[in-house]
C-alpha cells in the first residue's frame, strides 16, 4: 500500500516537472525581443553591424530551438535550453545598443571636428578664386570653377542638415565630398594661376 502511494507521488512529481520544463520561454522571448528592438532603433545595424548581427543571430537560434521544442509531444518538451538562448540574445542585444551609441557619439565628435575643416576648404577656395589673374584665356576655365565653387554651398548645407538630424555616418560621407571637390577646385585654381603665369 505505502509503496503504491510513494510511486504515486513520484508519478505526480513527475509530470509537474515535466509540465514546469515544458512551458513555453514566453516572457525571455519578448525581453529578447524587445532589446532586439531597441538595438535596431539606436542604429546598431548603421553603427555596430557585427554585434547587432551577433544579437540577431542568437535570436534566431534561440526562435529555432523554441519551435522545435513545439513539435515534440507535450510531455517530452523541453524548453530550458531556449531560454537560456534567449536570455543570451537579450544579453547580446543590449550590447549591440550599447555599441551603437558608443560608435555614434564617436562619429558625431569626429563629423563635429571635420565641419570647420570643410568650411575653411570652400573659404580657402573662394580666395583663391577672387585672387586668381582674370584674362581672355582663363576667363572660361575660372567661370566653370566658380560654378562648382558655387555647388559647394548647398552641399555643404545638405551635410550640415543630416548633422543636425542625428544622421552622422550620411553626413560625414557627405562633409568628405565636399572636402574632397573644395581641394580639387583649389588644385585647378592654383593650376589656372600657373599656367597664366607661365604665359601657357
Amino acid at each position: 500500500m505505502f509503496k503504491r502511494i510513494s510511486l504515486a507521488v513520484v508519478a505526480l512529481m513527475l509530470l509537474a516537472l515535466f509540465a514546469g520544463c515544458s512551458k513555453p520561454p514566453e516572457a525571455e522571448m519578448q525581453a529578447a525581443q524587445s532589446a532586439l528592438d531597441a538595438a535596431r532603433t539606436a542604429e546598431a545595424e548603421q553603427y555596430a553591424p557585427a554585434s547587432y548581427r551577433t544579437a540577431m543571430d542568437s535570436l534566431n537560434a534561440a526562435a529555432a530551438e523554441k519551435t522545435t521544442q513545439d513539435g515534440k509531444f507535450a510531455l517530452f518538451r523541453s524548453y530550458g535550453k531556449s531560454k537560456e538562448m534567449y536570455v543570451r540574445a537579450q544579453a547580446l542585444s543590449e550590447k549591440a545598443t550599447a555599441d551603437a551609441n558608443t560608435e555614434k557619439e564617436r562619429v558625431k565628435q569626429e563629423v563635429m571636428g571635420m565641419m570647420a575643416g570643410v568650411k575653411a576648404a570652400i573659404d580657402s577656395a573662394t580666395m583663391a578664386l577672387d585672387k586668381a589673374p582674370k584674362g581672355k584665356d582663363t576667363k572660361a576655365e575660372l567661370e566653370l570653377i566658380k560654378n562648382d565653387l558655387a555647388s559647394l554651398t548647398p552641399a555643404y548645407a545638405d551635410a550640415e542638415a543630416d548633422f543636425n538630424n542625428g544622421k552622422y555616418l550620411s553626413a560625414k560621407s557627405k562633409f568628405e565630398s565636399v572636402m574632397q571637390k573644395a581641394k580639387s577646385i583649389s588644385d585647378e585654381i592654383a593650376a589656372a594661376v600657373a599656367r597664366k603665369k607661365g604665359g601657357k
